[in-house]
């Protein structure tokens, strides 16, 4: 009997393990591991995944669980450690082959290998699938994996016939990078939506901003991409603070594999051989680049992007200020476009990229406070959480990741001013009245004139001037 483990790969299209089960004609399983540590509770009450984040991935399995029923295969979600729950289901059920995603994630090889190890006797293929490129195109050794995103861009370029910054579509690009294909079986006439039982009771209840599942990001990569009107003016409106078409959002599903990023990036490049390229179409690409690079980041570096040196060879300087977190977390902190992403993350699971630079870069630069604090709480709240990214971006904020320079902080009140003019997100978010003129929302000392407003917990630039000078850089 054939099984296929689930992971981080919530879908059926672009899926090899799914494919290679199905091919000929055996009986199939699906599993699905309820990680017991998705809720773990770790230091300072955070736990791995939150409310919006469970909810989220419920979805996905629901949907997931869905079209499976379609080819006459039952997904089965167990609970605990995923080594022990694994192997015992599987000689349970007498399953010979298991079909496996690989995963980057330093936990999730750990957990594949050890499973391997421990069932010998069990056939195993594993397939690549998370990432754009195969191992194979990769042109560089994870030995000596580049801690610049630029550099691995240019080697990237240099090897690949990629999109390149302005440079016309070709259709070459359209072909170096596939999506597996392979026949399928009969589907069922009618589908029926399957409600899993066995997470009945976990489920947070309410609705969240976005619906979990392949269905769902199928039909938003469909509705922006697909959409000229938001996939050639992307980069103009990425930076937005509140609008939801400001970007893709996209990386909800592709966190949980519910999209494939092959998926993503053919959707673009047919659109470009339809419609031509423009920079904001290039750009789209540009961030799934990126997002890329962090998964091979991650595993050329393994465990380093989750220590508290990063990746130094020696700590740097954090402190573990409770009170200056807590504010934090909280969004009280007195600066508006701190405040009001916090209230946004803690309302939907959700800000910006825009407005995680921000708020990443003030407690980090600006407050000095233990950088893993806030990617952990980042992974708790986030449902778009994804540990290369989040890490990587953390660590990148923090000094102690890739393209290391002399300490760069955000300009909170800045920022606010010129990616959100009209003060349009704070007053949103933190319920300021409507008349306020722009120009005073996000600087607390001209807000205070007109509302009650409370004092900052630093001064922005004398804090900053403090940092500089316990890392011996002022």
């Amino acid at each position: 009997m054939n099984a296929i483990w689930f992971r981080k790969d919530l879908r059926l299209h672009d899926h090899q393990p799914f494919l290679n089960a199905v091919k000929n004609g055996e009986e199939v399983r699906a599993v699905f591991v309820w990680d017991e540590r998705f809720d773990e509770e770790r230091s300072l009450n955070m736990k791995r995944m939150g409310e919006n984040r469970r909810r989220f991935l419920i979805e996905s399995l629901e949907d997931l669980a869905t079209s499976l029923h379609a080819y006459g295969i039952r997904l089965t979600i167990l609970h605990g450690n995923v080594e022990k729950v694994i192997s015992s289901w599987l000689i349970d059920q007498h399953i010979g082959h298991v079909f496996v995603h690989d995963h980057p994630g330093f936990e999730e090889r750990q957990d594949l290998s050890k499973l391997m190890a421990k069932t010998s006797e069990i056939n195993w293929y594993v397939s690549e699938g998370h990432m754009l490129f195969r191992r194979e195109q990769l042109p560089v050794e994870l030995t000596a994996f580049p801690m610049s995103f630029t550099r691995f861009r240019k080697k990237i370029e240099t090897k690949l016939p990629v999109p390149q910054r302005g440079h016309p579509y070709t259709g070459a690009e359209q072909d170096v990078i596939q999506e597996e294909s392979g026949k399928c079986p009969e589907m069922k006439p009618v589908k029926m939506f399957m409600v899993l039982e066995e997470l009945k009771d976990m489920h947070p209840g309410g609705t969240g901003i976005v619906k979990g599942g392949e269905t769902a990001g199928l039909e938003r990569l469909s509705t922006y991409v697909n959409n000229p009107k938001c996939l050639f003016t992307y980069k103009q409106t990425r930076d937005g603070l509140l609008s939801f078409d400001d970007s893709s959002k996209l990386s909800f599903w592709l966190a949980n594999g519910c999209l494939s990023p092959k998926r993503v990036y053919q959707t673009i490049m047919q659109m470009e051989a339809e419609h031509g390229r423009n920079e904001s179409s290039y750009w789209l690409f540009f961030e799934l680049l990126w997002r890329e690079y962090f998964q091979w980041l991650m595993l050329a570096t393994q465990e380093r992007l989750f220590l508290k040196r990063g990746l130094l060879e020696k700590e740097l300087i954090w402190h573990d200020d409770l009170r200056h977190f807590e504010a934090w977390k909280k969004g009280e902190t007195g600066y508006p476009l701190v405040d009001a992403a916090m209230v946004e993350l803690n309302t939907t699971g959700y800000m910006s990229n825009r407005a995680r630079q921000n708020v990443a870069s003030f407690l980090t630069k600006n407050l000095g406070v233990n950088w893993l604090w806030g990617a952990r709480y980042f992974e708790e709240q986030l449902i778009d959480y994804d540990p290369a990214s989040n890490y990587g971006n953390w660590a990148y904020q923090a000094g102690v990741g890739t393209d290391m320079r002399e300490l760069r902080a955000f300009n909170v009140v800045g920022q606010g001013i010129r990616y959100d003019p009209k003060g349009r997100y704070a007053k949103h978010w933190l319920k300021l009245p409507e008349s306020l003129p722009g120009h005073v929302v996000y600087d607390p000392e001209e807000l205070r004139k007109c509302v009650d407003w409370p004092q900052t917990i630093v001064d922005q630039e004398e804090s900053l001037r403090k940092r500089k000078k316990e890392l011996g850089l002022g």
